[in-house]
């Protein structure tokens, strides 16, 4: 008979450290170290982002070593917060399309951030849903992390090597895209697997982070290519953006 998976994640703030220092760490070249450069958006995306994240770190601690009260009330404000996360995005998904990207990058990056965006929004949807369920409810917020966790890894991964090489890029972005796909999905898999065997169920939420990100990075060269995806980013975000 497999035990109940109806425990109190002990530990879980300290593997979420994890996602976070590496999620800071790919936004260091073209966030962090440019906060002088970079517009007002994107700081309130940068802000916002951030802020969900430490309060994704903390929440399971606070829950273990404080109070339920607290972690209900971190909680509300955790729930405008990622209003605010989904809000500022908006604003700065369009702008992938004047970053200097090219070829399908340019418009297949711009179509995953829209609908990585519908997949944080429903992680975060279902994690209120099942707040009394605490099995469910963090993993359903544990797997918001993992809708930014590619892009955070494709940047880390191509920017490091472009430091290592002297400013020379050794791997284009979009083979850098694919190899984020891999970090990103290896620890997903891994609780997954690790979720099975103790408690013999796979959670949603997991299945869900694994599946959206697998199909959203194999859509990007589709949708980058696809005509009726490109003349609308033209049309609506472009003009937009002028």
């Amino acid at each position: 008979m497999k035990k109940s998976s109806s425990h109190t994640f002990p530990k879980a703030h300290l593997w979420l450290l994890i996602p976070f220092v590496i999620t800071i760490m790919g936004f260091y070249f073209s966030y962090w170290s440019k906060l002088n450069e970079v517009p007002f958006r994107h700081h309130g995306h940068g802000l916002t982002a951030t802020l969900w994240y430490v309060i994704l770190v903390i929440q399971p601690w606070i829950y273990n070593k404080k109070s339920l009260k607290l972690h209900r009330k971190i909680g509300f404000v955790g729930l405008f917060l990622a209003g605010g996360v989904v809000f500022s995005a908006l604003q700065v998904i369009p702008y992938n399309l004047s970053s200097g990207l090219s070829g399908y990058l340019k418009y297949g990056l711009t179509c995953y951030g829209f609908i990585a965006l519908l997949g944080f929004s429903a992680s975060v949807i279902m994690a209120m849903l099942e707040s009394k369920a605490r099995d469910k409810h963090a993993r359903w917020m544990i797997s918001t992390a993992f809708w930014a966790f590619l892009p955070a890894v494709s940047r880390l991964i191509f920017f490091s090597l472009l430091a290592m090489n002297g400013g020379k890029p050794l791997i284009p972005f979009s083979d850098a895209v694919y190899y984020g796909l891999v970090a990103g999905t290896v620890p997903l898999l891994i609780m997954i697997f690790l979720d099975y065997r103790k408690y013999g169920t796979m959670y949603r939420s997991y299945l869900v982070a694994l599946f959206g990100t697998v199909i959203l990075t194999l859509l990007v060269k589709v949708m980058g290519t696809t005509q009726w995806w490109i003349d609308w980013c033209e049309t609506v975000l472009i003009r937009g953006l002028s």
